[in-house]
């Protein structure tokens, strides 16, 4: 190895610890001077690093350019990888990283993280089964994963397969107690079982592990249904804390405003979720609870 080119990446390597990417990306850059034309491996570890870094810094084009020069050079499951992460991260069609998951398999039946997201992709495209299975794979390459036994376990959920789904979510919190996805996924399949106090056990005990407003939807929802108005529109207050621009949070709060016979309150939520997505005025139409309100914003 040229050790100019070994200095390089020695001193991209300090700076991408520190995450300076521009003046990592500037250092492997020059070390491509030095590679030897007849050691391509040198060459493709820098196409690597390279193609990460645009992908942190979300220049996806330059990622997939560096993943395809890989490609020219040597047929590596990683570069197949790379290809489908990265027009994952550009919203492409589905069906090109699916191709690319599969291609990195058939090179490494044992890559776990693209049987992975192949998995999420069928699941994107309604093939849950489909989906099940590379899940089953990833566990199979690692019993571990926790991840992966919490999302078959949604997918069971979904299917409505709530024996195996409750396996799975219970399996992922034998391995990871604090998982706030699988402690939310309890929640779900408590509610589903009619236990609403356990239910909002599982939601509490997610709250600060589990990032998504549902959580805070559904913990009202349960509230509203026990016609306890004033505990849904706390939790409510509280979900929006962390997510001030949700507009199903300011809609729930808007319904459990005029359930607690206060129109006026309701008024101004249900104008706050209009500012943030207009289609809140359509969905208030169609609601008993709101129809009224929404008609006098006229």
């Amino acid at each position: 190895m040229d050790l100019k080119f070994k200095n390089y990446l020695i001193l991209a390597e300090d700076f991408l610890i520190d995450g300076d990417y521009d003046k990592a990306e500037d250092l492997l850059l020059r070390s491509l001077n030095f590679t030897s034309t007849k050691d391509i491996d040198e060459r493709i570890s820098v196409y690597f690093e390279l193609a990460d870094i645009y992908l942190k810094k979300e220049v996806y084009n330059e990622a997939k350019n560096y993943f395809e020069k890989i490609l020219d050079l040597k047929e590596m499951p990683g570069a197949y990888y790379g290809l489908a992460i990265t027009n994952d991260f550009e919203g492409g069609d589905i069906g090109y990283s699916i191709g690319n998951y599969k291609r990195a398999i058939n090179l490494d039946d044992n890559y776990d993280r693209a049987h992975y997201y192949l998995a999420q992709a069928y699941d994107k495209m309604g093939e849950s089964r489909l989906a099940i299975d590379e899940l089953k794979k990833v566990i199979d390459i690692d019993k571990f994963d926790f991840v992966a036994y919490n999302d078959l376990g949604s997918i069971y959920e979904v299917l409505n397969e709530d024996e195996l789904a409750e396996n799975y979510v219970k399996k992922s919190l034998d391995i990871k107690q604090d998982y706030g996805r699988a402690i939310y996924n309890m929640g779900v399949l408590s509610k589903k079982k009619g236990d609403n106090k356990l239910a909002l056990k599982y939601y509490y005990d997610a709250i600060g592990k589990f990032e998504e407003p549902f959580l805070f939807l559904n913990m009202s929802a349960i509230y509203i249904e026990e016609k306890d108005y004033k505990a849904a529109i706390d939790i409510l207050n509280r979900g929006l804390i962390d997510f001030p621009k949700s507009v199903n949070l300011h809609y729930n709060k808007a319904c459990s405003f005029h359930l607690l016979g206060r129109d006026d309150l309701a008024k101004e939520e249900i104008i706050k979720a209009i500012d943030i997505n207009p289609d809140a005025y359509h969905w208030a139409l169609k609601d008993d609870d709101l129809s009224e309100i929404v008609k006098e914003l006229k």
